[in-house]
């Protein structure tokens, strides 16, 4: 790696440092809440469904509802989640964003995160991925969508794993991934 692109990586590491500076409050003012509001609990088994399990589950209610018209949205959800997850790892490694609750002033966490980094969450970036090519195919189920993206991503904030940029960057992965091979397939 040549001069400036490390110039580039460091000073992108330390924007990001600066900005789990700046979101780390909002993060423990969350877990605190679940903690006191006793809905930890419910962030842990919300991010363990979001680890995969959810999935299955969203596969097995739109192959019931929609049948075998379903199945082609579902194989192109199934594509785009598994590119994503080609791109994540990468990216992960080269941001190497502690995550919330190592910050100096983090919350604590209930739970183990499923790998060291931060940046992006990998959570909403599949998410994003998978249901993306299933609301352009139906789009009444955005509400659907929506909410599904707040609980996982309050579950992610609220267990101190991730500050809101990081939902962010994989929300944004996530969808440009789709779009683009929804692009490609048509």
């Amino acid at each position: 790696m040549g001069r400036e692109a490390h110039w580039l990586l460091a000073s992108a590491r330390a924007g990001l440092a600066r900005l789990s500076d700046r979101e780390i409050s909002l993060v423990g003012r969350t877990a605190a809440a679940a903690r006191r509001t006793h809905l930890e609990r419910t962030a842990v088994v919300v991010s363990w469904l979001g680890n995969g399990t959810i999935y299955l589950v969203l596969a097995a209610l739109l192959l019931a509802v929609a049948g075998r018209t379903s199945a082609r949205t579902l194989g192109i959800a199934a594509l785009c989640g598994a590119i994503s997850h080609l791109v994540y790892p990468l990216i992960k490694r080269v941001a190497a964003r502690p995550r919330p609750f190592e910050h100096r002033a983090g919350p604590r966490t209930s739970a183990s995160p499923l790998d060291a980094f931060s940046f992006p969450s990998g959570h909403l970036m599949t998410l994003s991925a998978t249901v993306t090519p299933v609301l352009l195919r139906w789009p009444g189920l955005w509400l659907a969508g929506l909410g599904l993206w707040l609980v996982l991503a309050w579950s992610r904030i609220a267990t101190a794993h991730h500050y809101p940029s990081d939902l962010l960057g994989g929300t944004l992965l996530g969808v440009g991934v789709a779009l683009a091979v929804a692009r490609l397939v048509g």
